[in-house]
């Protein structure tokens, strides 16, 4: 009996010390998550002043991009980005930098934008793999929209 609690308490104590580092390792999950959703208008603000642009209007350009809020494009874009390997986080956002300048908006929820952005972004047809996963994209981002 005493060994078994010895077990017992050696667990307790194990989980009471290990719960701060489980802690804090969702809280650096979160924080690089809400600095993500942060970031888009200003990268892509950021792309428009490195072009030239004057700082206060890409800014404007920018945030009025997309008729979506913040977070949920963050979440559009990196739908993208995690099922369609052929195309990078900075590569979109350069493409969106362009559709921003000339005052157009971008539906990640639409599969025929998905493939233009990415066929225009690649230069190139694409294969049937990636359809299928711009495919899943537009699903998943359709969905998000509601």
């Amino acid at each position: 009996m005493k060994k078994h609690n010895f077990i017992s308490i050696t667990l307790i104590i194990s989980g009471l010390a290990l719960n701060p580092l489980i802690a804090n390792t969702t809280v650096n999950r979160v924080t690089k998550t809400q600095t993500t959703n942060q970031t888009i208008t200003a990268s892509i603000a950021s792309i428009l002043y490195n072009r030239g642009i004057d700082e206060d209007a890409a800014e404007e350009m920018s945030n009025n991009f997309s008729d979506e809020n913040e977070g949920l494009l963050a979440m559009m874009l990196q739908n993208l980005v995690d099922e369609c390997a052929i195309v990078s986080r900075e590569e979109v956002l350069e493409y969106m930098s362009t559709v921003a300048l000339q005052r157009q908006n971008i539906h990640f929820d639409s599969y025929d934008h998905l493939i233009a952005m990415v066929s225009k972004i690649k230069q190139k047809s694409l294969d049937t793999k990636t359809l299928q996963n711009l495919r899943d994209v537009a699903k998943k981002n359709s969905l998000l929209v509601g």
